[in-house]
């Protein structure tokens, strides 16, 4: 808890209805009620006189009362908790830092993968332990872990803001969701991807003549790679949702999935980052596919100087928008410690400044918000920027596709463990 000067609630009441007396005012209102009349009243105005309309409350300034009265009550809290996952963890340290600058209220981050976090919230629910107010973990560890354990609740419970509750200003005019319940896994960004499968690779083994040659997704199971690749686990965070899209897509399927997982073909399958990472960077391994957040550490390598590289290209199966990550997905978990809190984190991180500070203050490079007001690109990579009057696919969070994610999950569970 920060230490600070705190106005007594009381007080910090009468000082509201203070100021809402006085907005009342402004607009020609009279805050006081007016007693109902007995009988009929005389006319005051003069015969054909036309009385003045009484003035409502602006609706801002209404507004601005509820939002000074949420940051009030969010500082006498004194605190926020924010669950991070991988690439939130890695990006968002410096948007809370300005939040907690902003509203003099200390944010308290906690970094680790999707699914460590995940099975750390559940473990505290289950003996009655709630320290989280916001969570921002990937769809797949919201998908099977958090969502079938009630652990989450609706986040549009928490919308205030003008500028988050009006979906004219959201991408397509609607807000997006990553869980079948379009409720509960609220999705705020989304980048534009030619369809790689986020590969990367490294340079003193994958020639430039090999990367031209490549042009569909399909060449990655040429024989040539066979046991050089590796790969997340199927379901842990990361993969599973690069894999979803694998499954949906109309132009790779199943069959490509069956013959990356096939034995013969040797795809080394991991769980730690780490071994991804480093494998990749020192040879080890030619490629690396559908690895989730470790993607973003080779890339700190490649920054380094390291024989590394992330491929980007137009393939064939392109027109995706890929937003089921940590730093794409947005949760709410039941008994909030600091509710009023956790309201000003949402309302401000989905707003027009939350989203442009999100641009501009992250560590690394963000998916562009799926906001359409938002005009400062920030550190988004331009080739993940949607192009206007373009067509994609958004099998993370289009009802359509969200509906069938249990279904996807289930195949590609049930395919790796037939391989095994």
């Amino acid at each position: 808890m920060t230490s600070r000067t705190s106005i007594p609630g009381a007080l910090r009441l009468t000082a509201l209805v203070v100021v809402l007396a006085l907005v009342l005012a402004a607009c020609g209102g009279d805050p006081t009620p007016t007693p109902l009349p007995t009988s009929t009243p005389t006319p005051p105005q003069q015969a054909g006189a036309t009385a003045e309309p009484t003035a409502t409350p602006d609706a801002a300034a209404l507004f601005q009362v509820e939002w000074d009265a949420l940051i009030a009550a969010a500082q006498d809290e004194g605190e926020v908790v924010l669950v991070f996952g991988g690439s939130a963890g890695r990006n968002y340290r410096p948007v809370a830092k300005f939040w907690e600058e902003k509203f003099g209220v200390k944010a308290i981050v906690s970094t680790g993968s999707g699914s460590e976090q995940g099975e750390r919230i559940l473990a505290e629910q289950r003996v009655g332990q709630y320290e989280v107010d916001i969570m921002m973990i990937g769809a797949t560890t919201g998908s099977i872990r958090l969502i079938p354990a009630g652990a989450v609740e609706p986040v549009a419970d928490l919308f205030i803001h003008p500028e988050v509750l009006d979906q004219s200003l959201w991408f397509q005019g609607r807000h997006w969701y990553a869980d079948t319940e379009q409720s509960l896994m609220f999705t705020l960004s989304a980048g534009a991807e030619p369809q790689n499968m986020g590969m990367r690779y490294n340079t003193d083994l994958v020639s430039q003549e090999d990367v031209d040659a490549m042009t569909t997704v399909f060449d990655y199971l040429d024989p040539k790679w066979a046991g050089k690749i590796v790969a997340l686990v199927p379901l842990a965070g990361g993969a599973a949702g690069t894999l979803f899209v694998a499954y949906l897509h109309p132009e790779i399927g199943q069959d490509w999935i069956t013959a990356f997982m096939a034995p013969e073909f040797g795809v080394t399958f991991l769980e730690d980052f780490r071994f991804i990472t480093d494998g990749i960077a020192r040879g080890k391994y030619h490629f690396g596919i559908a690895i989730g957040s470790a993607g973003r550490d080779v890339d700190a390598l490649e920054a380094a100087g390291a024989p590394v590289k992330r491929l980007v290209k137009e393939f064939k199966e392109g027109g995706v928008l890929g937003g089921t990550g940590s730093s794409n997905t947005m949760m709410i978990p039941p008994n909030r410690p600091h509710p009023n809190a956790a309201k000003l984190w949402v309302n401000w991180f989905l707003s027009k400044e939350g989203a442009t500070v999100m641009h501009e203050l992250s560590e690394g490079a963000v998916d562009p918000t799926l906001r359409l007001d938002v005009t400062s690109w920030g550190k988004t990579d331009e080739f993940a920027r949607r192009i206007e009057g373009k067509d994609y696919f958004f099998f993370g969070s289009d009802p359509q596709y969200t509906v069938r994610r249990e279904e996807g999950f289930a195949f590609l569970r049930s395919t790796y463990a037939a391989t095994r």
